[in-house]
C-alpha cells in the first residue's frame, strides 16, 4: 500500500456547490481506481492524502496535477503504508473553513500558500491529515 500527500491552491474560492461537484467526482473516480484518501479545503487551499496501489497513485497524482482548477501544487511526503487509514472513505472530506481553528495548519496558510513548510515536517503533515480519519462524518 502507499500514500501521497500533496497541496494545492485553487485558481479561486470554491462554493459550496463546486466543492460538492468536485468532491462527487473524487469519490467516483477513486472507487473505480481502487483508491482511498481525505481531501482538507480552508480558504481556497486543498490538502490532500492518496492511499493505493502506487501505479495508480502516481497515474491519479499526475491527472490531478493538470486539473486547471488549482496551482502550486506541493508533494508533502510519500511512501509506503501497512494499512490504509481511509479504508472506509473512497474520499473523505472535511471543510476546515466552517469548523474551529487550527492554529498550527492556519500559521502554514498564513506563512506559505503553497505549505512548503510541510515539507519541512513531512510527520506532521501525515498527522495532521490521518487525524480526519476520526473526525469525517
Amino acid at each position: 500500500m502507499f500514500y501521497l500527500i500533496y497541496v494545492s491552491s485553487a485558481i479561486k474560492l470554491m462554493h459550496d456547490d463546486e466543492l460538492l461537484l468536485l468532491l462527487e467526482k473524487a469519490r467516483e473516480n477513486n472507487s473505480r481506481l481502487g483508491i482511498t484518501g481525505m481531501l482538507l479545503y480552508k480558504e481556497g487551499n486543498f490538502m490532500q492524502m492518496l492511499e493505493g496501489e502506487k501505479k495508480t497513485v502516481l497515474e491519479l497524482y499526475d491527472a490531478i496535477k493538470k486539473d486547471e482548477r488549482h496551482k502550486d501544487i506541493v508533494t508533502i511526503v510519500s511512501g509506503d503504508i501497512k494499512e490504509r487509514n481511509f479504508e472506509n472513505w473512497t474520499m473523505g472530506f472535511y471543510d476546515m473553513n466552517k469548523a474551529g481553528d487550527f492554529p498550527r495548519y492556519d500559521d502554514y496558510i498564513k506563512e506559505n500558500l503553497t505549505l512548503k513548510s510541510f515539507q519541512d515536517d513531512s510527520q506532521f503533515a501525515y498527522s495532521f491529515i490521518t487525524q480526519f480519519n476520526e473526525m469525517n462524518p
